[in-house]
């Protein structure tokens, strides 16, 4: 066999955790799709063992009495050549010469046969070892900076981070180690592709989730979020367990915790609100810290009407309308304030 096939199966095996059992079985049915191809047969079957030292190929035909499918069937006189004690509506087994009968076309299909099968196994395995990865972060290094994208490697795959997926402003110097969030891992003809962002508000969740044990845990919740890359984000969190304060455990002691999650998005602002399911108190929660000093809501068009203080009035809309934005975004409802004079 050859020598470099030896060497493939061998780096599949030890290197990329494919079985061995597993890599014989694809060489046995591309040595087997090879002949029937080349010869046009139909039944054909494949002896080979683990260290590729024994390879059989045998012809197989049906023994009938009168031969209307050559490819399937043999006559009953030509069978007994083969195998005297054979009858009609048995089976013979044929042994090809590979030397004689396996022509140099045909060995040379067979192993781009095999060799092709071995890369697609291989494929299918890295995509399998990454997807598990998907709605996950991950740490990437950096490889190569353009004016448009940044090349990254996460393991041993590499992927591009689009200009549209950084955050704005941000710039990465190679061989830095950054966050992304895995938005997707796709199956392609040249391997897996990964999807990753650092804009989504996902990537916001996540980072909160590996920050914050008790996110992980499932003893604060985040229920909503409303992001603007590089300006601001909100989170809204609850608590499942009673006399747990949501958004203390976000902030952790002294603010540790959320000065972790601001160092990987720089200048853009994060904060933490408690949800509520009464729209009034959530409303207000989203606007902190401007003081409301009284909401209204029109249900049927969904929107509140917020006043507060004059003094407290430019707070609540912050600049450029991005407060007042994301709170619309995270409750749901349209905000119309007012200043009180």
């Amino acid at each position: 066999m050859n020598l470099n096939l030896l060497e493939a199966i061998d780096s599949l095996e030890k290197e990329k955790g494919i079985s061995r059992d597993y890599l014989i079985d694809i060489i046995a049915k591309s040595i087997k799709s090879a002949y029937k191809k080349n010869y046009g047969a139909k039944n054909v079957e494949i002896d080979i063992d683990k260290n590729l030292t024994r390879l059989n190929v045998y012809q197989v035909w049906n023994v009938v009495e009168v031969v209307e499918n050559p490819k399937e069937e043999i006559s009953l006189e030509e069978a007994k050549k083969i195998d005297p004690k054979v009858e009609v509506g048995g089976v013979i087994r044929k042994k090809v010469n590979l030397k004689k009968d396996f022509n140099r076309i045909a060995a040379q299909t067979a192993k781009q046969v095999i060799l092709q099968n071995l890369k697609e196994v291989e494929k299918k395995k890295l995509f399998e070892r990454y997807l598990p990865l998907k709605n996950k972060i991950s740490t990437a290094e950096v490889v190569r900076v353009t004016d448009s994208y940044v090349d990254i490697r996460i393991g041993k795959l590499e992927t591009k981070l689009p200009d549209k997926e950084m955050i704005p402003g941000e710039t990465f110097n190679k061989g830095d180690l950054i966050k992304v969030y895995i938005k997707d891992i796709q199956s392609t003809s040249k391997g897996p592709r990964i999807m990753v962002s650092r804009t989504a508000p996902e990537f916001i969740c996540e980072l909160l989730t590996s920050i914050v044990p008790e996110i992980d845990e499932g003893i604060v919740k985040i229920v909503k979020i409303s992001r603007e890359p590089g300006i601001r984000t909100k989170v809204a969190v609850t608590s499942t367990v009673p006399n747990v304060d949501a958004v203390g455990a976000c902030i952790g002691e002294k603010g540790f915790r959320i000065n972790e999650l601001l160092k990987e998005i720089k200048n853009e602002k994060v904060d933490i609100i408690e949800y509520s399911d009464d729209p009034k108190i959530f409303i207000k929660n989203a606007l902190a810290p401007a003081e409301v000093k009284n909401i209204t809501l029109n249900e049927e068009e969904r929107t509140a009407y917020v006043y507060v203080p004059e003094n407290q009035f430019s707070l609540a809309v912050g600049k450029g309308g991005q407060t007042a934005r994301l709170a619309a975004k995270i409750t749901g409802w349209k905000i119309d304030i007012h200043p009180l004079s």
